[in-house]
């Protein structure tokens, strides 16, 4: 089924699928335009920090939720914390979980 996805929803849905398997949550902050997806660390173990992977279009996380391959948390919440001066850092930035519906899972 995602093979008919853009490939940046494939993207998308790609690392979701892999950074989940972490029994973490992965989150999404998001700015009019862009959407930044932040994911536990590969570096650390079951405990370790969260690092942003990538930086999307909003409009593609949005793409994603219609299509019904991901769902996005209820509320906005803090985020854990991640290195770097980049705007998904601010950590007055709220954001929300992001996860794969259960059909993508």
């Amino acid at each position: 089924m995602t093979a008919t996805y853009r490939p940046a929803i494939q993207n998308l849905i790609n690392q979701l699928r892999y950074r989940s398997t972490f029994g973490r949550p992965c989150y999404i902050k998001r700015t009019k335009r862009h959407a930044a997806l932040i994911v536990p660390s590969l570096r650390s173990g079951a405990d370790g920090p969260y690092e942003l992977i990538q930086t999307f279009e909003r409009a593609t996380v949005h793409e994603a939720v219609v299509l019904g391959a991901v769902t996005l948390g209820p509320d906005l919440g803090d985020v854990p914390a991640i290195p770097g001066k980049h705007w998904a850092a601010d950590p007055n930035r709220y954001g929300r979980t992001i996860q794969l519906t259960e059909r993508e899972s």
